[in-house]
C-alpha cells in the first residue's frame, strides 16, 4: 500500500466526535471572530509553552509580520534572517518595507549560524534578527544567539512555526524567548481546521500592542492607536485547536517515535545522513530530514514516489534564489554554500501523527533501493 507523506485524517478521526458539538455551539452562538474559545486557547498555549502572554491571529505569516512591528521594525531597517526557511519569514520582512539580510545556516543542525550572523552584523549593521527553529528542533547555540542579540540591543523574533513541543535545557524552547510566533497551518505539529497563528511574548506591553495591531490598530471601539491589520481567530478554529491541544502528548510520542525509527534504521548507511536535534534538544518529530551522498534530492524523491512513498523536499530552494528577493533590496551575506547545498540535496520521508512502524519501514526499504 502507498505511504502518504502526511495523513491528517488520523488525528481528525480521533477528535471528530468531540469537535462537532463544539462547532455546533459556535454556530448557535455565532462565535465567528474572537470569543471565549479563543481566550481559552490562548491560556492553554501560554501554559503549555511556558510563556507569559499569547495572542492568537489569522495565520503564522501574520504572526511574524506583527511580531516584527512589535519590536519596532520599520521601513528601511535591516533584518537578518536565515537563507534556509519558508518564504513567509522573508515575506514578512519585505512586506514591512524592511531590507532582508540573508545569513547562512549551520552545516550540522541547519539552523541560523551564529558565526555567520556575527560577521553579517559587522558587515551590515542590521537592526533586528529573525531566527527560525527549523525542522522540528533548534540551534545548538540558541542561548548564544539570544545573548548576542541582547548584548547589541538587537530585537530577536523567534519564528516557531515548526517548533511546537521542542524542548531545550529541560523547558519548552520558546519559554525564554522575548517574542516568538506560531503557525497552526493544518500540517503543523499542532494544526488547526484552517489557517491560524499566534504571537508569544514576555512583556505585557508587547501583548497590548499585538492585540491592537491584529484588530485594525484599535484602542477603543472605532478609535485607533495604530495602522493595523485584520488578523483574528474565531471560535470554529479555536474549538478545533483546543481539542488538538488535549492530544499534544500523544502527538509528540507518535512523531518522535517515527523520527527516532528513521534515525536508528538508517544509522549504519554510509551514503545517507539523517539530520536531527543537537545534544540537549528534544525534537518534536515535525520532519524527517536526510541527504543521500551522490544524489540530488529531486532524483531521490521522484524514485520514492514511483515506489509509492509520499516523499517531499523541505525546502528545495533558498530565499536568495527567489525572484522577488531581488526586488526587496535583499543583502546576501557570504557564499551561502550550506543552505544552497542543502536545498539541492534535501529529502523528507513520511512523518506524521499516527504513522505506523511498518509504514516507516516501507519508506526505508524504498529509500535503500534508490541508493
Amino acid at each position: 500500500m502507498p505511504v502518504p507523506f502526511i495523513d491528517l485524517s488520523r488525528l481528525v478521526s480521533r477528535i471528530r466526535e468531540d469537535v462537532l458539538p463544539a462547532w455546533t455551539e459556535c454556530l448557535d452562538k455565532c462565535e465567528f471572530v474572537g470569543g471565549p474559545r479563543v481566550a481559552t486557547l490562548e491560556k492553554k498555549l501560554a501554559t503549555t509553552l511556558g510563556v507569559p502572554h499569547v495572542v492568537s491571529c489569522a495565520n503564522g505569516t501574520d504572526a511574524v509580520l506583527v511580531a516584527l512591528q512589535a519590536v519596532g521594525v520599520k521601513r528601511g531597517m535591516k533584518v537578518a534572517l536565515p537563507n534556509l526557511t519558508f518564504w513567509a519569514t522573508f515575506e514578512a520582512v519585505a512586506q514591512l518595507g524592511a531590507i532582508p539580510v540573508l545569513v547562512d545556516v549551520n552545516e550540522t543542525d541547519l539552523q541560523l549560524d551564529l558565526d555567520q550572523l556575527k560577521s553579517a552584523y559587522d558587515a551590515h549593521r542590521f537592526d533586528a534578527v529573525i531566527m527560525v527553529h527549523l525542522y522540528g528542533w533548534t540551534s545548538a547555540r540558541l542561548g548564544e544567539i539570544r545573548a548576542f542579540c541582547k548584548e547589541r540591543k538587537l530585537p530577536l523574533v523567534e519564528d516557531g512555526a515548526q517548533c511546537f513541543g521542542v524542548e531545550t535545557c529541560g523547558e519548552p524552547v520558546l519559554a525564554a524567548s522575548q517574542i516568538a510566533t506560531l503557525s497552526f497551518y493544518p500540517a503543523k505539529v499542532v494544526g488547526g481546521a484552517m489557517d491560524g497563528g499566534a504571537v508569544t511574548m514576555a512583556s505585557a506591553e508587547h501583548e497590548k500592542f499585538v492585540r491592537s495591531i491584529c484588530n485594525h490598530g484599535r484602542s477603543d471601539h472605532y478609535s485607533y492607536a495604530h495602522v493595523g491589520w485584520n488578523s483574528r481567530m474565531g471560535g470554529i478554529n479555536a474549538a478545533f485547536l483546543n481539542r488538538v491541544m488535549d492530544e499534544v502528548p500523544a502527538i509528540m510520542e507518535s512523531r518522535r517515535k517515527g523520527a527516532a525509527f528513521y534515525r536508528a534504521r538508517l544509522a549504519d548507511q554510509k551514503k545517507i545522513r539523517v539530520y536531527g536535534p543537537p545534544d540537549g534538544v528534544v525534537e518534536n518529530g515535525y520532519l524527517n530530514v536526510l541527504t543521500v551522498e551522490g544524489k540530488k534530492g529531486q532524483e531521490v524523491v521522484d524514485a520514492l514516489k514511483k515506489a509509492g512513498i509520499g516523499a517531499a523536499r523541505t525546502y528545495p530552494e533558498t530565499m536568495d534564489a527567489q525572484p522577488p528577493a531581488k526586488d526587496a533590496g535583499t543583502i546576501v551575506h557570504g557564499d551561502m554554500k550550506v543552505s544552497r547545498a542543502m536545498c539541492e540535496r534535501v529529502v523528507n520521508l513520511p512523518l506524521f501523527y499516527g504513522i505506523r512502524e511498518d509504514e516507516c519501514e516501507q519508506a526505508v526499504r524504498a529509500l535503500l533501493e534508490v541508493i
